[in-house]
């Protein structure tokens, strides 16, 4: 049974806050810069009250002999609630939630939530977002051809959506958590990176790229090839280029060959392009980009003579 308001005000020493903001663990309590005071009608209900702030942030809990303890979000998170009458988050900044990576988490969690979510979030699994995640993907890379940063921004950010997404779906299924992908780019990172973070050594980007192979040949000692692991999905002109400098830098190159079949002419230009440290894939759609606009002046000159 909850305390009256005003005796866990005076518990908790409140009676002076300005800022102060009441809420009920049951309802959907504001992320407020001011004390949010949560009083708990419901323990079941308190870990959702609290999601939206980081998992750091720190809280005080009042139990029902009045006593006060320090706590955090994670711990209410991790269950342990029994014998709370009240909590009080202290003041938090909303760009601290904004940029807290439990921000998106939280705001998945309840589109996920089988009850009060959302139908479409609820419908999807990791093969029917596939066509998602490519879209996304291509939207990214026209943001950084259109050098609009504000516009890379919301595409990375949509991005990010499908691997919170892909997590979610994951940690449902008790697979693994968007916490386990996290520690595992950090781990790999880390790892392939001894000239950073150990006493190896490396100064040019080439040197770092064969640590990087030889590194990854240890990690996966099942692979059969150099060549292992090249998506069979990538367009063919950047699969061409990650296959030529995969091979390359294991010590495979290609032989150019003044071919006159069009594909051996094709992948002459390709390994012209890593020659030339580019990206074929990109050469190709910005040549594609100036012709579009070319076609369209022209369409217009001649709707304009029309």
């Amino acid at each position: 049974m909850t305390k009256p308001l005003s005796r866990i005000i005076e518990v908790a020493g409140l009676e002076d806050e300005s800022t102060l903001v009441v809420a009920r663990s049951s309802a959907e309590p504001p992320v407020t810069t001011g004390v949010l005071l949560l009083l708990i009608d419901d323990e079941s209900g308190l870990p959702n009250a609290v999601r939206h702030y980081p998992r750091g942030h720190q809280l005080r809990v009042v139990d029902e002999h009045d006593a006060i303890h320090q706590s955090t979000v994670d711990e209410i998170l991790a269950g342990n609630c029994s014998g709370i009458t009240a909590v009080i988050l202290d003041p938090i900044e909303l760009a601290e939630v904004r940029d807290a990576p439990d921000g998106v988490r939280g705001v998945m969690d309840r589109l996920r939530d089988p009850v009060d979510g959302c139908p479409w979030d609820n419908a999807q699994t990791h093969e029917s977002l596939r066509p998602h995640l490519l879209e996304e993907t291509y939207e990214v890379l026209e943001a950084i051809a259109a050098g609009d940063p504000a516009e890379l921004c919301e595409e990375l950010g949509d991005l990010m959506m499908q691997v919170v997404l892909h997590a979610k779906l994951a940690e449902q299924a008790g697979a693994f958590t968007l916490d386990d992908v996290s520690e595992s780019i950090r781990a790999k990172l880390v790892r392939r990176h001894p000239h950073v973070f150990g006493d190896g050594t490396a100064n040019t980007p080439k040197l770092v790229e064969g640590a990087w192979e030889r590194l990854k040949a240890r990690e996966l000692p099942n692979r059969e090839s150099v060549l292992d692991g090249v998506p069979k999905t990538l367009p063919a002109l950047a699969r061409a280029q990650s296959i030529l400098g995969r091979a390359e830098r294991n010590g495979f190159a290609r032989d150019a060959e003044d071919a006159e079949e069009l594909g051996q002419r094709l992948l002459n230009l390709v390994e012209e392009a890593r020659d030339a440290d580019l990206s074929a894939e990109d050469a190709l759609r910005d040549a594609l980009i100036d012709f579009e606009r070319d076609v369209r002046r022209r369409e217009a000159e001649q709707r304009a003579e029309a």
